[in-house]
């Protein structure tokens, strides 16, 4: 395939980012009055966390984990011949200061070096292994390839409470995207079935091929963008598709489709509340979105919802649609004290406080 020809496959792959839902939405749980864009601080470089897109919970020791990186930094110092793509960080923060922060930053506790990590430390997905008491994330480490440098993404564990310890890189898929633990093995969404050209392909004809895989094989491929993973009390899986505007609950043995539940944007990162409901973030707008994340161009709107994984019914918990308070949601947890919502490209946190 010539290189105009490969222009056009990625500006018709765009076009496919063009599916925002029509659906109305009622009025958000929080309102903006009830939410603040709180500054996340490295404790140790001192600078501003930025691009938070995905967070996990330790709510037993009040403990929020984040994992960010600048990704379009990184992606265009990945097309240039010169220094390594830069690399960002997986933190730790407490509960309570993020909810009593007023306007002061809080600082976060970065929980390991990026020069422990062989071709950098990129976080994308991360999820808390209760039972060992470890972070598991994708990794989108980067190598020389000529003049370039090429995105590898593995599959990386890391103490979670302190311990100086780096468990090896595991291989993943070229297109993972998000990761859970389950009874000791790994499970891991794709976006794309393909990579490269065949990734355009999938996106131009919206085929459905991207899914689920555990450490021995491909389980489930027959979503269109798999996005972001969880697992419900209940033991079943849900998978984001993205670019279907809906969830899919997928039975924990079988890994088939149980329930499919329609959402007003195309779902994210996900997270399981304390009562049991999924919470999503979901781009209404994805053409925006692709504007924002990919050319830094305006502000992309952020939504935020729960869902009831046996009923299908949904609740909007916080809706910016102009992105003005807080841009580009990608993840979001719900929490005694109210909702915390990370951004792909915005630097820190959202934070909204439940009514007293």
């Amino acid at each position: 395939m010539g290189k105009t020809q490969l222009k056009f496959a990625v500006i018709l792959g765009f076009a496919g980012l063009i599916s925002c839902s029509a659906q109305n939405v009622g009025p958000a749980k929080f309102a903006h009055n009830v939410c603040r864009h709180v500054s996340i601080l490295d404790d140790v470089t001192l600078k501003p966390v930025l691009g938070a897109e995905d967070l996990a919970l330790d709510e037993a020791n009040g403990r929020l984990f984040i994992s960010a990186y600048n990704r379009r930094a990184a992606e265009k110092a990945s097309k240039r011949n010169g220094a390594a793509p830069p690399s960002g960080g997986v933190y730790a923060v407490p509960l309570d200061a993020l909810f009593q922060a007023g306007g002061q930053p809080v600082y976060a506790a970065s929980l390991a070096s990026p020069g422990e990590f062989s071709g950098g430390l990129r976080p994308h997905g991360i999820h808390y292994d209760k039972t060992n008491k470890e972070l598991v994330f994708i990794n989108r480490t980067y190598a020389r390839d000529g003049r370039k440098w090429r995105m590898e993404p593995v599959l990386q564990r890391l103490g979670a409470n302190g311990e100086v310890f780096v468990g090896a890189a595991q291989t993943t898929h070229c297109a993972a995207n998000d990761v859970v633990t389950n009874e000791g093995e790994n499970l891991v969404s794709f976006d794309h079935a393909s990579c490269g050209i065949g990734a355009g392909f999938e996106n131009i004809f919206r085929l459905k091929r991207s899914g689920l895989m555990n450490d021995r094989s491909i389980v489930f491929k027959k979503a269109l963008f798999a996005n972001g993973l969880a697992q419900t009390v209940d033991g079943d899986f849900v998978l984001a598709a993205t670019r279907e505007n809906a969830l899919l609950v997928l039975d924990r043995n079988k890994h088939e489709i149980k329930t499919r539940i329609d959402l007003p944007g195309g779902p994210d990162n996900l997270s399981v509340s304390a009562e049991g409901d999924i919470i999503a973030a979901v781009h209404p707008k994805m053409l925006k979105l692709a504007f924002n994340r990919k050319l830094g161009w305006g502000r992309a709107p952020s939504r935020i919802i729960k869902a009831d994984p046996q009923t299908g019914a949904i609740d909007i918990l916080f809706d910016d649609p102009k992105g003005a308070l807080f841009s580009a949601a990608t993840s979001a947890v719900k929490v005694e004290q109210g909702l915390i919502a990370g951004s792909v490209t915005d630097e820190g946190l959202l934070v909204c406080r439940e009514k007293s």
